[in-house]
């Protein structure tokens, strides 16, 4: 699970990275974006296999740096994937060797989309991602949908406790494992946030449109037997007035056609 929220807005992890680790909290905008006026690109990249044993994500305004991280999970982040199981044909390798990774950007680049707005800046990080895979690991996938377990979210039988926001603006919010503390934000990205937490992607079908507030708080996997905090799903009932109930549903998942471990630098 990712602890969302403490690293820079327009990157592509929010947070500290754990070796399971998962792209960032989705949200959807709410303005249209500034069009890049380029197609950006990193002007260094440093790739080394990485036996420190420390995990970490760090992105800056001119790049990015890893420590202990997957190529799988570099590619779940490049291309906003929720769930491992959305990639299919990687090599064993992709998920059990290690890199630390270096990206940076020349000058002129940063400055382009330090004038971006956040959710505009994260898709042209993701995109400057894509290509450093396809340049360093000559990484080539096609998309496919493929029906895998889901669940689909409900309104519970009582009704929703969901606090309707009276923020003009949203989207913000604390994101741990553990705990959720959101402002205006919509049902649906509550959802995809909450897929990693339960491991399959998260259907919205409650038909609640607009932002809320809200607060949940549940006992994550591994958590101490003590913990008096209920499971994900009886918090999500008792706390929110929402249901998880299992199903099969249609996912978009990428396949991998040829992908090379990278030259270190």
């Amino acid at each position: 699970m990712v602890a969302m929220g403490s690293m820079l807005s327009g990157g592509l992890l929010y947070g500290q990275v754990q070796r399971a680790a998962v792209p960032p909290p989705a949200q959807k905008e709410r303005s249209n974006p500034v069009p890049a006026t380029s197609s950006p690109s990193y002007d260094a990249v440093t790739i080394k296999v990485d036996k420190s044993g420390k995990v970490f994500w760090s992105n800056t305004e001119d790049g990015f740096s890893t420590g202990g991280m997957l190529t799988a999970t570099l590619i779940r982040s490049a291309y906003g994937l929720l769930m491992a199981n959305q990639i299919v044909g990687l090599p064993g390798w992709a998920n059990s060797e290690l890199l630390e990774v270096q990206a940076k950007m020349d000058a002129d680049t940063a400055a382009t989309l330090a004038k971006l707005p956040p959710m505009e800046q994260w898709r042209q990080r993701q995109k400057m991602l894509q290509d450093l895979l396809a340049d360093r690991f000559a990484l080539k996938l096609h998309h496919a949908t493929k029906q895998l377990p889901i669940y689909v979210l409900t309104v519970a039988g009582g009704g929703s406790k969901l606090k309707k926001s009276a923020a003009d603006k949203g989207g913000s919010g604390s994101y741990s494992n553990g705990k959720i503390e959101a402002e205006a934000t919509s049902v649906e990205n509550l959802a995809m946030n909450l897929s990693s937490t339960v491991g399959r992607f998260i259907e919205d079908r409650t038909g609640l449109a607009g932002g809320y507030d809200l607060t949940l708080e549940w006992a994550p996997v591994g958590a101490e037997a003590d913990d008096p905090r209920p499971s994900i799903f009886t918090a999500m009932e008792e706390q929110l007035g929402l249901k998880l109930k299992p199903g099969q549903g249609p996912v978009d998942t990428i396949v991998i056609d040829s992908i090379q471990r990278p030259s270190e630098n």
